[in-house]
């Protein structure tokens, strides 16, 4: 919906000029209006995307000697908005920001378990000189953080805060994860001094000191039987809540059935409504003809992109700027070219992401069928094969049997993984001796608290880290740089409610995934995509690195003052074996690539234009 920025200096008054200043750096989130709170030490800046209650929905947002911005929908502000009015509340606007205001009056720090939706927001109790705020329990919202001698700030990204450091650059623990995850885990950013705030958590600032503590964390603890009946009238709702919108909604239309499930649901509510979709000119890497097909059978309009190399590449240093951190991904691009049309068109977008988390949509989760035969062995049998096969040379099976006899928990770090432990020791001239693995150790250990089995536990790890690291942040920076909102109706909270009770058959088979969500929608959905396979988002890097591309990534690294800090001889060598054809080290390269551009744009401040 917007972005925001606030300042609380810890020395001194707030500078007018400086809180001017970070938040016309977000511009791109909110270019309908602009608004400032100044007062003492605080600072609100706000860049508003008009999406509900047009006229008066302006932020900061000021009530009862509270002030507000809110980044975000509450998609439940109607019923709470009752609610309180049976309290004796009076409303000056429709607008759900002042509903969300009204509740934290009304129940302070309780009011984030009531909210139905994402966000981050930011309160200013004047009379007791207290901030609280919060963000959304899936993440969808981000809100970057600083804490130093100087300042305490937050904004909606992280270019806003950079200003305020007295020094920037590489955080080294974070470009080792990195070079694994092909994101930033843990909360962390790749910029020493600025981090996340975790999803579903508040905080409080006071007297100078910032405190945050976790409201919700999910889990996958069955409560009670689910069926196909439970999942379509949850995600029927869940779409009713999110078409609620004061400007045209839109939605992005791929070839798989988490963007058809949605817009079939959202054009029963408006059959008029505009779907979107991307693919790209080489063969393997297109599903234009599914969309439009899907389309064609729901009767609604379909707009289709269709990205060139030389699209894709004039496109990423653009792309990099909105995505602040670098992201490997390289279906970041596509998301751009989707968005930048979109936006000709509607102010918001539903999107299928969450719905592989929650409904156990993953191909890599079939693993489990294939390697069960040796869960049940004695620890030490398997660690004796798995010695053994490590001395194997390179035969077909050696990589099955290294995964059925390596223990899940040394190995699975979410749905990507891209270097190894002793790979990144060769790229990384800082390399410290903490494995991947450890990373993620506290979630396998919730995991094993809780008793989840095989499935479940690699749900909860994408659940913690691929989603929250890569798919959401993708998706709100990218569509927020071209001024739309980016709405996800499988990642709500009463959703999860549902999804979370699945049983292991009914996430996961041999033959499939998303066993149950499949069954909700057979006979609704066309039936070509209720048992298409999942592919994902394709996107021809392993091609085009063979071609300009190569060049392109080639000249980047050579560029980039990055020569204290990773082996650039042995990331080029790694491009030279993939142009060969002696290996697909496509994915490999293109995280180096992506972590020099950014190093480049944001720590050397230098513009680059291909």
């Amino acid at each position: 919906m917007c972005g925001h920025v606030f300042i609380y200096s810890k020395n001194k008054k707030t500078n007018k000029d400086l809180i001017e200043n970070l938040t016309n750096k977000i511009h791109n989130r909110g270019p309908d209006d602009t608004g400032y709170f100044i007062e003492d030490n605080i600072a609100f800046g706000f860049k508003r995307l008009s999406i509900i209650d047009l006229e008066k929905g302006k932020q900061p947002f000021e009530k009862d000697n509270y002030v507000m911005i809110f980044n975000g929908e509450i998609y439940n502000y109607e019923d709470l908005r009752n609610n309180l009015e049976k309290l004796n509340h009076k409303f000056s606007t429709d607008s759900d920001t002042e509903v969300l205001l009204t509740s934290y009056i009304e129940n302070k720090e309780k009011c984030v378990k009531d909210l139905r939706g994402m966000f981050s927001f930011l309160i200013y109790d004047r009379n007791l000189k207290i901030i609280f705020g919060a963000r959304d329990e899936f993440g969808i919202k981000p809100l970057y953080y600083i804490n130093n001698e100087n300042y305490i700030a937050f904004s909606s990204e992280y270019k806003a805060l950079i200003e305020l450091l007295e020094e920037v650059k590489v955080n080294e623990d974070s470009l080792q994860s990195y070079l694994s995850f092909q994101y930033v885990p843990n909360y962390k950013t790749m910029i020493e001094g600025i981090k996340r705030v975790p999803n579903g958590t508040y905080f409080t600032i006071e007297n100078g000191i910032l405190k945050f503590k976790r409201y919700n964390k999910h889990n996958f603890i069955k409560e009670r039987e689910v069926n196909k009946e439970d999942v379509y009238a949850v995600l029927k709702d869940s779409i009713d809540h999110h078409m609620i919108s004061n400007v045209e909604v839109g939605v992005f239309l791929s070839g798989g059935i988490d963007s058809t499930i949605i817009a079939t649901l959202a054009s029963k509510i408006n059959p008029k409504i505009k779907s979107f979709s991307v693919g790209f000119d080489v063969d393997g890497y297109n599903e234009l003809e599914v969309a439009k097909k899907t389309a064609e059978k729901l009767g609604i309009e379909n707009i289709q992109i269709k990205v060139t190399q030389e699209d894709y590449i004039k496109a990423l240093p653009k792309v990099m700027y909105y995505l602040d951190d670098p992201l490997a991904d390289p279906s970041c691009v596509g998301i751009h070219f989707l968005s930048q049309e979109a936006k000709k068109h509607v102010k918001v977008v539903l999107s299928g992401e969450g719905a592989d988390e929650l409904f156990g949509g993953y191909n890599i989760y079939k693993e489990y069928y294939s390697v069960k035969s040796f869960l049940n062995l004695p620890d030490k049998i398997k660690n004796t094969l798995n010695t053994v096969v490590l001395k194997m040379p390179n035969i077909k099976g050696k990589n099955y049997l290294l995964r059925a006899t390596t223990p899940l928990k040394n190995r699975y770090i979410g749905n990507a993984k891209i270097f190894e432990n002793n790979e990144v020791e060769k790229i990384m001239y800082g390399y410290k001796k903490i494995t991947y693995s450890k990373r993620v150790k506290h979630i396998y250990e919730d995991s094993k608290s809780k008793n989840y089995n095989y499935i479940t536990t690699m749900q909860n790890v994408d659940l913690n880290t691929w989603l929250e690291g890569d798919i959401l942040i993708k998706g709100d920076k990218i569509s927020m740089g071209h001024s739309i909102e980016l709405r996800v109706p499988f990642l709500d909270k009463e959703v999860f409610k549902v999804a979370k009770n699945l049983d292991l058959d009914q996430k996961v088979t041999k033959l499939n995934t998303k066993v149950l969500l499949r069954a909700a929608f057979k006979g609704i959905i066309p039936n070509s995509m209720v048992e298409k396979k999942k592919l994902g988002f394709p996107t021809p890097i392993r091609v085009w690195l063979k071609e300009d591309l190569g060049d392109v990534v080639r000249k980047t690294i050579n560029d980039s003052q990055t020569d204290d800090i990773i082996d650039k001889e042995y990331i080029l060598h790694l491009l030279d074996e993939h142009i060969k054809g002696v290996a697909d080290n496509s994915r490999k390269v293109w995280t180096i690539f992506i972590f020099c551009m950014w190093h480049i744009m944001f720590i050397e401040n230098l513009d680059i234009e291909y």
